[in-house]
Parts: C-alpha cells; sequence; structure tokens
C-alpha cells in the first residue's frame, strides 16, 4: 500500500453559499435597514444602536442578506396572536471566526496511517 503524504491529500471546502436558508418557510424575513430607516429607528425609541440586541455577521441568516457589522437587520417573525412581530438585531463582529475557517491540524492531534 502506498503511503499518502500530505501533498497528495485534498479537503473539500464547501461554497460559502450552497443553499438560501431564507427561502426556508420557517426562517423569518430579514432585511438590513437603510441609513434613513436605521436613524428614524434610533430616534423612534431613543435608543442607540449598541442597546438593540445582537447578531453575528457570521450567523447564516446574516451572510446570506449580506449584512456587515453596524448595520441594523430587521427581522419579521409570523406570530400566532399578532399575526406579525417586528424585532432588531444590530450586526456585530463574531469574535470566534477561527471556528468558521479550515485549518491545518496540529501534530500533536495527528494520527499516523498506521494508527488508523
Amino acid at each position: 500500500m502506498k503511503e499518502r503524504t500530505q501533498e497528495e491529500c485534498t479537503i473539500a471546502v464547501p461554497p460559502k453559499k450552497y443553499y438560501d436558508i431564507l427561502g426556508h418557510k420557517l426562517v423569518p424575513d430579514h432585511t438590513i435597514l437603510s441609513e434613513k430607516e436605521k436613524k428614524e429607528l434610533l430616534e423612534k425609541y431613543n435608543i442607540r444602536p449598541d442597546q438593540l440586541p445582537r447578531i453575528l455577521a457570521t450567523d447564516p441568516a446574516a451572510l446570506s442578506t449580506g449584512a456587515k457589522p453596524g448595520q441594523i437587520i430587521k427581522i419579521i417573525r409570523k406570530s400566532p396572536t399578532a399575526k406579525y412581530t417586528t424585532a432588531y438585531r444590530l450586526v456585530v463582529e463574531s469574535d470566534t471566526v477561527e471556528s468558521f475557517s479550515f485549518t491545518e491540524p496540529s501534530e500533536e492531534f495527528s494520527i499516523s496511517s498506521e494508527e488508523m
């Protein structure tokens, strides 16, 4: 049996967007507010952006809408009592970006082909 070197191995990485989750019936509508809408929202409720609940920029819904940190997402959910409810989320950067990237395993956790 021929031993394989690291150079011969290929890791398949899925494309960033391979399924539009916003089209799923259980995912509520997500819309990025314009700067004008953002200003009106903050004035209406007399709040600062950092007082809003947050959503990570790496959240699948935020990625699908193309939201960037600092933007506000409007989420409209179906409600059994009020027909629709509206929520707003401030897009923030993720501090766990490493968990979403593909990296080489460290030697400490590598196993040789004989051990498999």
